[in-house]
């Protein structure tokens, strides 16, 4: 009963914010939406509260807090970078209703309430993401026998992503996201700079973007000439040429004899597709098996022949090995 009350309470509290946007805006209307575009929200980005005390505790506040807000704005500026999308601005809104129930916090209202409650806002979907873990360091390095010193930064984010259907309230996917990297420069590493900080959110920003944009709108083919493929992927979401693709054919929706809920669609795997070329907003692959390829088909990563190589800083003559002290301990825990 209490849950259900603090539930009614913000929907009160969003009700009032909508109609005061309403009235300033005039005739604006909050559903409005491109034709074919799907409406998201994005939610403040968050930390578990074990995370902030740690935070604390180290004296590591304000470097917390600069990647949550930069991952915040990045993740906002980046998904609607991709032009598949209303983004809904309900960022402050969202920060209100949060600050009046303790959401995230006390777990008094579930995520899937909060889809509910951007519902009434127009979003479809809405994106929450939370901090899990967090791991900042610098140190230095003094070389006396040659008189160079160096200094070193590291920093590891861990976080969750919930993508939920507000008009249903269900969870569409959950997943987990890891930035890690060290900086290793010389003089011109500015103490508490944090340069390795905005590389990290930037990157944490393009792989929630391109999760987002897969689970909403999974990647297709859009066009086929002889043994080119063409998919509604450019660069910068993911895609790199050398990867192979598969390609699948979709068939009657799978719906649960027990509960008459759609569970997804049947597919078959008809072709395979090796990436040759990316522009700004597609792909062209060849087709290395075509066994019904056809417009409209989803096509999923496969596998990636790029190397896995751990995100640094090129510091040139500044550059210096890794070992010893803070830093070693930051890597081997990662």
């Amino acid at each position: 009963m209490k849950i259900q009350n603090q539930i009614l309470v913000m929907l009160a509290v969003f009700k009032s914010m909508m109609v005061a946007m309403v009235v300033s805006t005039g005739s604006a209307s909050i559903h409005a939406q491109a034709p074919g575009k799907k409406t998201l929200c994005v939610g403040p980005i968050v930390s578990i509260g074990a995370i902030k005390t740690k935070a604390e505790r180290i004296g590591k506040s304000l470097e917390l807090q600069q990647v949550i807000q930069t991952l915040d704005s990045t993740l906002v500026d980046q998904i609607n970078s991709t032009r598949k999308f209303d983004v809904v601005s309900r960022k402050e809104a969202l920060k209100s209703i949060m600050a009046e129930q303790d959401f995230g916090q006390s777990g008094n209202v579930d995520p899937a309430s909060a889809a509910k409650i951007m519902q009434l806002a127009g979003a479809q979907f809405i994106v929450m993401t939370t901090i899990t873990d967090f791991v900042y360091g610098q140190d230095r390095i003094d070389f006396e026998g040659i008189g160079v010193s160096a200094k070193r930064e590291s920093v590891r984010v861990n976080c969750g992503i919930q993508i939920y259907d507000t008009t249903t309230g269900k969870l569409l996917e959950s997943a987990r996201f890891r930035g890690s990297d060290i900086l290793t420069k010389g003089k011109q590493l500015a103490v508490g700079g944090g340069e390795t900080l905005t590389r990290i959110t930037d990157k944490l920003a393009a792989d929630i973007m391109n999760r987002v944009v897969n689970v909403i709108y999974p990647a297709k083919v859009v066009a086929k000439l002889g043994t080119q493929i063409t998919i509604n992927r450019g660069d910068g979401t993911g895609i790199a040429v050398g990867q192979t693709w598969g390609v699948y054919a979709l068939g009657e929706a799978i719906i649960d004899p027990d509960t008459g809920e759609v569970l997804g669609q049947n597919e078959a795997e008809v072709g395979l597709i090796k990436i040759v070329r990316l522009t700004p907003r597609l792909s062209y692959g060849k087709a290395l098996e075509d066994n019904g390829i056809s417009r409209g088909a989803i096509v999923r990563l496969k596998s990636d022949k790029k190397p896995s190589v751990r995100n640094q800083a090129k510091g040139g003559p500044n550059s210096l090995p890794k070992e010893g002290g803070l830093i070693d301990s930051i890597t081997n825990d990662f």
